[in-house]
């Protein structure tokens, strides 16, 4: 059995075409749950999937917004599935994707994430052919801005974007899930560098293709959406990176932070947000170490491991991709 997890916030539109794509996929619906969690629920779309959509998922409402990963949790407290896919509400999929998602987890018992083929609705550019990470623990999407046609070969990558991505239960219920106290952003660099502490490898499957409307929920430069991209990625950095690379890799940090203020502060004039959220990582630094202590007691791989897995901050990849984005006065595609 498979489960997909959507999770909807006041997107009802978005919604019904993603669930319309999933119910036509070419794998029998037997072999498959959709489980839909309604946050801050107001019954709109959740009656017209009910009533004129007959469609089987499984609606759960709250009356309250849990975020993506609150929402994400309570879908899997519903799940049947041996294998966990969050699927974005603002996403629609290829009839195939569902049956070639999966299917790496059959061929090699060390894979515990499968990445999606993400590409950006209406336009012929990759979204994420899978995520890697760098040396100062921040996610990036591998290919984001290139041609559809590019990335055509599976292979093995750091993680995968939450935004379509499929979990074994057996590794979740090793590394666990989702932090909540991410909310939303980032909580998926955090989910993929646990697993890749504990052993677990992720696949890129190529032939896995869905179709974003990128942050189509928050905003491209939301006070939201900069506030929990600034805070969660230190989140990250604090709870996983190995002491050994925190002291290899601080000076690579410390110019991280230099190119925060400069993007978010200068560049977007956010300065409330990104202040907010560096406050606040100071006051849940002992919650931090707290799992901290536990996740890198759980770490079955060395640190040159990992550090083989993190790309270098300042390597032709990483600033061509940053100077893309600082030189882009239209919109912003995430954090630096």
């Amino acid at each position: 059995m498979i489960t997909v997890i959507v999770v909807n916030y006041h997107k009802d539109k978005l919604l019904y075409k993603c669930i319309e794509s999933l119910q036509k996929q070419s794998i029998s619906r037997d072999q498959y749950e959709i489980i839909i969690i309604d946050n801050d629920s107001r019954g709109g779309i959740i009656n017209h999937i009910k009533n004129e959509m007959k469609s089987s998922a499984k609606i759960e409402t709250l009356k309250h917004n849990a975020g993506f990963t609150g929402g994400n949790i309570e879908g899997l407290r519903h799940a049947k599935g041996d294998y966990i896919i969050l699927l974005n509400n603002d996403t629609e999929v290829e009839d195939n994707w569902l049956e070639n998602l999966i299917k790496p987890f059959a061929k090699d018992p060390q894979i515990g994430i499968c990445a999606s083929k993400m590409i950006i609705y209406g336009t012929e550019k990759i979204d994420s052919a899978g995520d890697g990470c760098t040396n100062t623990a921040r996610g990036y999407k591998i290919g984001e801005g290139r041609h559809f046609s590019q990335h055509n070969e599976s292979k093995y990558v750091f993680g995968a974007c939450g935004g379509a991505v499929a979990y074994r239960r057996e590794m979740l219920d090793e590394t666990g899930f989702l932090d909540d106290d991410f909310f939303l952003i980032h909580e998926d660099t955090d989910m993929n560098f646990r697993a890749q502490l504990m052993g677990w490898k992720c696949m890129f499957v190529h032939d896995a293709v869905v179709y974003h409307k990128v942050r189509s929920t928050i905003g491209e430069m939301s006070n939201l959406a900069v506030y929990y991209s600034v805070r969660n990625a230190e989140y990250v950095w604090l709870k996983n990176m190995p002491l050994g690379l925190i002291i290899k890799y601080l000076p690579h940090k410390i110019i991280q932070e230099f190119g925060g203020i400069a993007y978010f502060c200068i560049k977007n004039k956010k300065y409330k947000p990104y202040f907010e959220a560096k406050l606040d990582i100071i006051k849940n630094i002992p919650k931090c170490l707290k799992k901290r202590k536990e996740i890198q007691g759980k770490k079955r791989v060395s640190n040159q491991y990992i550090d083989g897995l993190l790309t270098n901050i300042l390597s032709k990849e990483i600033i061509t991709s940053k100077l893309k984005k600082f030189k882009d006065t239209s919109k912003s595609k995430g954090a630096l």
